[in-house]
């Protein structure tokens, strides 16, 4: 199926009606002409005689006549699970999916007219029987009112379920939540496509996406079309009325499940029968961000046309209203935590990771996480399966993470602090490892070392997470100390314990890890998946000092050496990075990403120090930024930021961070009426570059003093130094303060005017 039948298809075919119905017209009244019923006929309550005639001048004038109806519900109550089988053939198997632990019977027959009404109007009794335990509150904390009267009454034999509301509020399912998802069921049409799209993108992950693990998607592609593959390639309006009326009531009930659950159980009580609107919303989410990828051109396939700008778009929007729909059916469980993450990692690969949409949906992830308790860790008491235990750290280290990056980036509060979370790092377990069970998973933990990671040196996702995860503490207190009213001597004092804290976690951890920060990079034997997480990892490590330097030369006078030499590392590694033609092309936005955030940061420094060197009264022999070296690099990288695809979500920023840098180059190649510059003679004592990462005895963090200088012969001055306060050229930029002072700056700087 070409992609413009495909969105043709997501348009819900509704009769156009011309005529009233028959009790607006024998009234002579006005008829809105909605089916099944008018507004006037559902407030008289007739709605049994509305009913549509295309020539109402033809029919039988008797009066008090009937029409022989068809019943909606059987009349020996057959329920809606017996509906749902009879919307598709059985399986082979259909004793291997469960049948939904409770389904909301039909309180009576209603009988409706057959007559020219609407196929895929929902039935009548919806408007008035659906139901939904409201109030689902989530986790609540010590000072919580329950918590009063858990302390009081636990000693009672009151237990907890006791001390729950039982009110339950009515939810009427209107026509249109029902018109929605038949609407949104309609791009499962083509599953071959969809089948496609997850493979290849399972694949370029490596069986492990953002959150959903591939084992898991799989059982939800197996169990949905040998279910329902008729109904969704046909697109009969009345069996898709029936089928989302299935998932809207599978969505209400929770997944139920146990310490011995098997990852196949779990998965299969999401689909077949018991499919839900968060695994339509998984499904339509991983295509969108395949979609999003381009095929490699060495690849003979006929996936090509899947790279549509609209395509993912498309998806963006199923995956948005399947969460709507969870949230009105306040869906607030595993399910929904997921969702939740793919839908961000989507809407940042179309929208970007620092627009005002990403930032409001990594909240929502914040807030769910908290809701569900995972920022207290996982308990025995929750009685949870082996596999989900450990995704749902992996899901509370991603979204922390997540949170203090974003909030890094933007120089923002963060919205989650480690203050209040008890972290658990997951187990550096792979995708296959994770899914065993009995003996098979006792030998691969028997493979772990320590610390829970995997002793025979590889990169998985997971790697990087729980690597990153004692880091991001320190990044929070760093970006503390940004945001934060402290005194000089308050930040020294806490910018050291920041340094031995990060110290502290690097020697826990592996060879292999320190490897990557300390020793150049090894990409021979590696999948571009195990090289781009390399890279991640190593540019941790720096960013945290680069940081860290920013702040004390912004707020305790700090000089800048460590700064530009980190600063280069990182713009090093970000130039090799994007001179990999598979890293473009298998991780083409998340290469876009790094690009905005570490390469721009690294390379705003060095541009702007550079030009304070150029400007400085007497040229150094030995200068920390090697001229000619220096501007080939950032003009090189100027180059990569405006190669980036304007469809790109980071595209604005790095678009922005190219013409700041061309016009410090440009400043600093051409300046009008530059003096000449005296070379001053050289040091006595050559300049010794220490590794800003070794340190011995108390942390290095240089501050300037009152004592001379001995390790070099010349004095780059800080931000602090009132000597520089003329170096703007022009250009009112905080280079130095937070990224969004410097995104604020680079929003309301006039390019027309020179310099």
């Amino acid at each position: 199926m070409y992609l413009a039948d495909w969105e043709l298809s997501l348009v819900p075919i509704l009769p156009i009606l011309s005529r009233s119905c028959e009790p607006c017209r024998r009234s002579k009244l006005r008829c809105d002409h909605v089916v099944p019923a008018c507004g006037r006929c559902i407030k008289r309550r007739c709605v049994d005689r509305c009913i549509y005639h295309p020539n109402p001048l033809s029919q039988n004038r008797r009066r008090g006549g009937t029409t022989p109806s068809t019943p909606l519900t059987p009349a020996n109550g057959e329920s809606l699970g017996a509906i749902a089988q009879s919307i598709e053939p059985p399986s082979a198997e259909p004793s291997s999916y469960p049948t939904p632990r409770s389904l909301l019977p039909r309180s009576a027959d209603v009988v409706t007219r057959e007559i020219h009404r609407a196929a895929s109007a929902p039935p009548l009794q919806l408007r008035d029987d659906f139901t939904s335990y409201t109030g689902r509150q989530g986790f609540l904390g010590e000072t919580s009112y329950i918590s009063i009267f858990e302390d009081g009454l636990g000693s009672s034999g009151i237990s907890n379920p006791d001390l729950e509301s039982s009110h339950v509020q009515k939810v009427k399912l209107s026509h249109d939540r029902i018109t929605q998802g038949c609407k949104v069921l309609s791009f499962l049409r083509d599953n071959s496509m969809l089948i496609r799209l997850v493979s290849r993108w399972y694949e370029i992950c490596e069986d492990e996406g953002c959150i959903c693990i591939e084992p898991i998607m799989k059982e939800w592609l197996w169990g949905l079309w040998p279910h329902h593959g008729d109904v969704l390639r046909d697109q009969n309006p009345e069996k898709i009325r029936r089928l989302c009326e299935l998932v809207w009531r599978n969505t209400q009930n929770p997944v139920s499940f146990n310490e011995k659950t098997t990852v196949v159980q779990w998965a299969r009580s999401s689909t077949g029968p018991n499919l839900r609107w968060e695994v339509v919303g998984l499904i339509a989410a991983v295509a969108g961000q395949c979609a999003s990828t381009p095929e490699p051109s060495n690849r003979y396939s006929r996936t090509h046309k899947f790279a549509h700008p609209s395509f993912p778009r498309q998806m963006l929007e199923v995956s948005e209203a399947c969460l709507s729909f969870c949230r009105e059916c306040e869906a607030l469980g595993d399910l929904f935590a997921w969702l939740l993450m793919e839908n961000y990692c989507l809407t940042a690969k179309i929208k970007g990771e620092t627009g005002h949409t990403s930032y409001t949906q990594s909240g929502e992830i914040v807030t769910a996480a908290i809701a569900m308790g995972l920022h207290q860790g996982v308990k025995a008491e929750d009685r949870l399966p082996f596999f989900l235990s450990e995704i749902r750290k992996r899901l509370f280290a991603q979204t922390y993470s997540a949170e203090i990056g974003i909030s890094t980036f933007l120089g923002r509060p963060p919205r989650l602090s480690h203050r209040y979370c008890n972290f658990q790092p997951p187990l550096d377990l792979s995708v296959s490892e994770l899914v065993l069970e009995g003996d098979e998973l006792a030998l691969a933990l028997a493979g772990l070392d320590d610390q829970g990671f995997n002793t025979a040196g590889r990169i998985h996702r997971v790697t990087w997470m729980k690597t990153w995860l004692g880091f991001a503490p320190q990044r929070e207190d760093i970006l503390d100390l940004a945001i934060g009213q402290y005194t000089r001597e308050e930040i020294l004092l806490r910018a050291g314990h920041i340094e031995r804290k990060n110290e502290q976690h690097l020697e826990g951890l592996p060879p292999f890890i320190k490897k990557i920060r300390d020793g150049p990079m090894e990409a021979e034997g590696k999948t571009p998946t195990e090289i781009m997480f390399m890279i991640v990892i190593r540019q941790a490590f720096r960013s945290n000092d680069l940081l860290l330097q920013r702040i004390l030369i912004r707020k305790a006078g700090a000089s800048s050496e460590k700064l530009i030499h980190t600063a280069r590392s990182i713009l090093k590694d970000i130039l090799l990075m994007s001179q990999r033609y598979d890293l473009g092309t298998l991780f083409q936005t998340d290469i876009a990403s790094l690009l905005a955030v570490q390469g721009l940061r690294s390379a705003g420094v060095i541009a702007v120090e550079l030009l304070k060197q150029e400007q400085l009264p007497v040229y150094p022999k030995e200068p920390l930024l090697p001229r000619s070296q220096t501007i080939q690099d950032l003009a090189i990288f100027a180059a990569r930021l405006g190669a980036i695809d304007p469809t790109d979500g980071s595209y604005s920023i790095c678009d922005q961070g190219r013409k700041v840098i061309t016009h410090i180059l440009d400043r600093i190649l051409s300046p009008p009426n530059a003096p000449d510059q005296v070379q001053a003679p050289a040091p006595r004592e050559p300049l010794t570059q220490q590794h800003p990462h070794h340190v011995s005895g108390q942390p290095s963090l240089g501050v300037l003093t009152n004592e001379p200088a001995q390790s070099c012969g010349w004095h780059m001055p800080g931000a602090m130094d009132p000597s520089m306060a003329d170096l703007n050229f022009g250009m009112d930029a905080s280079f130095l303060g937070p990224d969004n002072d410097f995104m604020q700056w680079l929003e309301n700087v006039d390019w027309e005017r020179p310099f």
